[in-house]
């Protein structure tokens, strides 16, 4: 684990998931399509903002699965993610 520093500033907390992701079951449902989402909306007389700019952070994660994103600190502190993070193999398809 470490940490980038961000072009816009900040940082950003980079840790590989390999073997989590090796061990893991990929999901069966197929992700829809942008184009296809959109169209279905297409009629629709209700619309929605949504702010997808940090989404993985929007979404918890399920606390069965938390445990797995344990990771430890140098300082020996153990880290676990409450919120969905980028790179896990099925977080596309939540």
């Amino acid at each position: 684990m470490f940490c980038v520093k961000k072009p816009q500033g900040g940082w950003r907390i980079v840790h590989a998931y390999s073997k989590l992701n090796d061990a893991t079951i990929p999901a069966q449902a197929p992700i829809l399509r942008k184009d296809v989402i959109i169209d279905s909306m297409a009629k629709s007389t209700i619309y929605s903002a949504l702010d997808l700019r940090d989404r993985f952070y929007q979404i918890l994660m399920r606390e069965s699965d938390i445990p797995l994103t344990a990771v430890s600190t140098p300082s020996g502190m153990l880290w676990e993610w409450l919120v969905m993070l980028q790179g896990l193999k099925n977080a596309p398809a939540i």
